[in-house]
């Protein structure tokens, strides 16, 4: 590889920013770099697929998540390849800084949205407002053990992640006193939210299905969601303030189910929803 070769596959950022448009730019800078010879939303779907494998192997490896993996890691060569984990390092740093949707707008940034299935994500701002003037300050002191929260049409985690912010604002943390489950139909745009819930260590159950429907065909859980025996808190909970069928219904809800295995849930008689955002 001749010397100006190697120069514009330079994937290192070789410092930590401190302001998130030295990110996104960075960011930016990588992802053109990899899209010079494919599809934008190509090298974006891959990057967020192979962002959320590694973090969903990190805790219980799942072979047929391994195989797709490693097979769209034989897309790119070897210095590409730097290019994308750089891309997943530049994402964390970014998140440190406050919980907010950055895939989202990376993807709004790199002009995907008008590209692909009219796609547009909620910018942080308005997030930010809709959580203040629904929750205020009803958060300063939760008496109940936790709370739970749905989004049928979660995106990258906007509103979820603004969400968020107002726990941690109120002196809450949200691994012990939050329980998310969101949904969206488009798998890339669930994966975003599934790694963006998982790096603000966020206890959600992130499933790729159509709401409407009620055809659900992955089921995806944050580190949080394990680590903190989530399953077993929403368990007791519901055993112990609902009747046996309410109860029944809701464990079914919250079973850990496989990642790939599609399973539609019928609708009963009785009716059972978690709080709404």
């Amino acid at each position: 590889m001749s010397d100006s070769q190697s120069s514009n596959s330079d994937f290192s950022t070789g410092r930590r920013f401190i302001s998130y448009a030295e990110y996104k730019a960075d960011f930016i800078k990588i992802f053109n770099q990899l899209a010079r010879h494919r599809g934008r939303y190509e090298v974006f779907s891959d990057f967020i697929t192979m962002s959320a494998i590694s973090l969903n192997n990190a805790m219980l490896k799942n072979q047929q998540l391994e195989d797709e993996y490693l097979s769209i890691g034989k897309k790119y060569s070897t210095e590409d390849f730097k290019g994308v984990t750089e891309l997943f390092t530049i994402v964390t740093m970014a998140l440190e800084l406050k919980p907010f949707d950055v895939l989202g707008d990376l993807f709004m940034s790199l002009e995907l949205g008008n590209k692909h299935n009219g796609q547009f994500f909620t910018p942080h701002h308005v997030s930010e407002l809709m959580a203040n003037l629904v929750h205020g300050d009803s958060l300063k002191t939760i008496d109940k053990p936790f709370i739970t929260l749905s989004d049928p049409a979660c995106g990258a985690g906007s509103m979820i992640l603004a969400y968020v912010e107002l726990l941690q604002d109120n002196g809450h943390n949200p691994a012990q006193k939050l329980y998310v489950q969101a949904v969206d139909i488009d798998r890339t745009v669930a994966l975003m939210c599934f790694i963006q819930l998982t790096l603000w260590d966020v206890p959600a159950e992130v499933i790729v299905g159509n709401t409407l429907t009620m055809e659900y065909r992955e089921y995806w859980y944050t580190f949080a969601f394990k680590r903190c025996g989530w399953r077993s808190k929403l368990t007791e909970y519901y055993q112990a303030t609902t009747d046996f069928e309410t109860a029944k219904m809701a464990m079914s809800l919250t079973e850990e189910r496989p990642i790939k295995q599609p399973r539609p849930i019928k609708p009963v008689s009785k009716s059972f929803q978690l709080d709404l955002f």
